[in-house]
């Protein structure tokens, strides 16, 4: 049976990550909880902006809290997912974005591991940030991410619009 764990961002990682990135370029380009890795071609400065995510000073004007996790069998990256700890208070994450995005690497999707890397993450919510409940949102055409949702208990509560792209985002809450 698989070994899945959710770790920080690590220098022993960067190659995996790498990896990952070019597989979603080659494939989706949805780069959902990557905390923007897509716009970086140097993986170490990926991580670099990720951390200044993590530090209330240096958060970018706009932007939330964040904390970047790896999801990982064995060395190899097959999932990313991002927390965003504060979203209920910031104008976008608490409308459309949500407290958490992830990604599954394309040749590793249909496996399950969203549902568990979701779970994985939510027990993290509740034990270091003490968080009580997460709004997670998606697209209202984005079936995969809905049954994550679902299977991780969330709740819906409605879909709304979002102006720039004219798509439905659902929302759903999830208890801790």
């Amino acid at each position: 049976m698989e070994q899945f764990i959710l770790s920080r961002v690590r220098p022993e990682y960067y190659n995996s990550i790498a990896a990952f990135k070019k597989e979603i370029f080659e494939g989706d380009r949805k780069f959902d909880g990557c905390q923007q890795l897509d716009l970086y071609d140097d993986i170490e400065k990926w991580d670099l902006n990720c951390k200044l995510f993590e530090d209330p000073s240096t958060v970018p004007p706009g932007y939330s809290l964040g904390y970047q996790y790896l999801y990982l069998d064995k060395e190899d990256v097959v999932g990313m997912i991002n927390l965003r700890p504060l979203a209920e208070m910031h104008v976008f994450l608490s409308r459309f974005g949500g407290a958490i995005g992830y990604s599954v690497r394309p040749s590793r999707r249909r496996q399950g591991i969203a549902t568990r890397m979701l779970s994985d993450m939510l027990k993290i919510c509740r034990k270091d940030f003490r968080m009580n409940r997460v709004l997670i949102t998606c697209l209202e055409d984005n079936v995969a991410s809905r049954k994550v949702i679902l299977n991780n208990g969330g709740v819906f509560e409605n879909k709304i619009l979002y102006p720039p792209e004219d798509r439905y985002v659902e929302r759903y809450w999830i208890k801790l």
